[in-house]
């Protein structure tokens, strides 16, 4: 039996039509799934009934699973398991009115949304685009669980981007798609349905609140560049979108473009142009991606590691075939590689080179005693792991700084983030070293003062009792779905919470927001 099908986003139906089509396969034994709400058997329902929002996003979810596994490999299980929820229409108890244009990713499911605006109701699962892009959350995750709760800005910026470039490779991952964007934009140059995401919520939010933060797509294809996260404002629900800040869904759209321009230049330079072509360059930037984010090391400056270690793994998968085109890719958006500078060594450190097993590796306790000096963090404990991508003989070692997080607000006192500092540690001569750039303590603690001020400035801790407060004046308000808010301040969804944590009051991540509402 087939069902009805929207392949990118109800707002790009002029250029992808709903479609009919063969439901896909369940996945087989031993491999990540999903767990799903009760629904009918498949069918072509009416994009108004709710066994076709359960077949649009189940069929949405797996296309981005699967395309995933054509340039990824096999997902066996996600962070926390083989399955996670898809839920349609979510009730967490603290979601109302507008702020229910949204979607998250809280480790345990992908969440979607309704809103009723007492003309129009608007389900955020009904999107291809909305749903691949929370699934990308949950696909990083799977790779590299730290990275959930990390309090650097780049990182979490890096999370929201590796979810629209999910749904940027799902898109393309769909023959008739790449057809039509080829008839549309030949080279890729002009914009286009596919490099634009979540039209039909961004639609929704204009409707609501006016030209706001959210209230345009989030392109690939575009023109920011890199600045320092700190030097840049710290983001709010009413900035116009066409504002760069360091909120990590606005902030992201930099790292976004960078790849968007590497597939650009890895489909326009080879041979062929045709929509087969475009399959393979789409799977060999997927295969880069992934291959540099199991490799790269947790830092302030991730968006720069993540791009070094792409051009490492196309050293070593085509030879270096495409080293040009993400150098020039990511400089054209003010991200630097000189990839080299990674793995050089830059300081002798004492005791032998670390020992680098196939899965494993181990660093001298005299070693590691230098590096807790050198860095200042007495007593810290390291995480270390083997990065044969990076080259021959390359450790890394990670401890995770305690961050006071009082100077930054008065609710925040006694209360600690706590953020990865790297460093790669390698050989010259007979002697361990560092290679490349030893991490700083104040740059860390200002990297993360700066992403907590900007989870302030947009309501997103969860203060003690914040979230009962927030449920019962929404309810009180009449912020249900049918109701209509006129302040922005209702859309304040918390993606981070207190938790007590080894005796430690500590900020925690609790979800990805879509982005919808920020």
């Amino acid at each position: 039996m087939t069902i009805n099908f929207i392949p990118n986003d109800p707002n790009a139906v002029t250029d992808m039509p709903q479609r009919q089509q063969d439901a896909r396969s369940d996945r087989r034994a031993g491999r990540a799934n999903f767990n799903y709400e009760a629904h009918a058997a498949e069918g072509p329902f009416n994009p108004n009934a709710r066994d076709f929002l359960f077949w649009q996003s189940r069929e949405a979810a797996l296309a981005a699973v699967e395309a995933w596994e054509n340039y990824a490999g096999n997902l066996a299980r996600w962070s926390t398991g083989p399955k996670i929820d898809i839920s349609l229409t979510y009730d967490d108890g603290e979601t109302f009115g507008p702020s229910r244009l949204n979607a998250y990713y809280d480790t345990q499911g992908v969440r979607f949304f309704d809103f009723d605006n007492g003309t129009t109701t608007t389900f955020s699962a009904i999107s291809t685009d909305t749903v691949s892009h929370e699934v990308g959350h949950a696909l990083l995750d799977s790779q590299r669980p730290e990275l959930f709760n990390s309090p650097l800005p780049e990182t979490g910026a890096f999370h929201e981007s590796f979810g629209d470039m999910v749904a940027l490779l799902t898109a393309l991952s769909d023959q008739a798609t790449r057809i039509k964007l080829l008839q549309l934009t030949p080279d890729l140059s002009e914009p286009n349905f596919v490099e634009a995401n979540s039209e039909y919520l961004s639609a929704a939010i204009l409707k609501q609140f006016g030209n706001v933060n959210p209230s345009k797509p989030r392109r690939a294809l575009n023109q920011f560049k890199w600045q320092l996260p700190s030097t840049l404002p710290a983001g709010k629900f009413e900035d116009p979108p066409e504002l760069l800040s360091r909120e990590s869904h606005n902030f992201s759209r930099v790292f976004t473009g960078a790849f968007y321009d590497t597939l650009r230049g890895v489909f326009t330079a080879g041979n062929a142009h045709d929509e087969a072509a475009l399959l393979t360059a789409a799977q060999t930037c997927g295969r880069l991606l992934v291959e540099a984010v199991r490799q790269t090391p947790e830092t302030a400056r991730y968006f720069q590691a993540v791009g070094r270690a792409m051009v490492k793994a196309d050293d070593q998968i085509n030879n270096g075939a495409n080293r040009e085109i993400i150098g020039k890719a990511f400089s054209d958006h003010a991200i630097m590689l000189g990839s080299a500078a990674m793995t050089a060594p830059t300081a002798a450190l004492a005791g032998p080179p670390p020992r680098i097993l196939k899965t494993s590796a181990t660093i001298a306790s005299s070693t590691l005693a230098d590096l807790r000096e050198r860095i200042g963090a007495k007593g810290a404990r390291f995480a270390v792991r083997s990065l044969a991508m990076l080259g021959e003989g390359v450790a890394e070692a990670v401890h995770r700084r305690e961050v006071s997080l009082g100077d930054v607000d008065n609710r925040l006192r006694g209360v600690v983030a706590f953020a990865a500092e790297t460093v790669l540690v390698g050989r010259s001569g007979a002697r361990a070293a560092v290679l490349g750039a030893l991490p700083e303590q104040n740059r860390t603690e200002d990297e993360v003062g700066a992403f907590v001020e900007t989870l302030l400035r947009n309501g997103r801790i969860a203060f003690d009792g914040k979230l009962k407060a927030a449920a019962k004046t929404a309810k009180k308000r009449g912020m249900v779905a049918g109701a209509v808010a006129d302040d922005a301040s209702s859309n304040n969804i918390s993606t981070h919470a207190i938790r007590t944590v080894g005796g430690k009051k500590v900020l925690t991540r609790i979800r990805f927001l879509c982005g919808c509402c920020v």
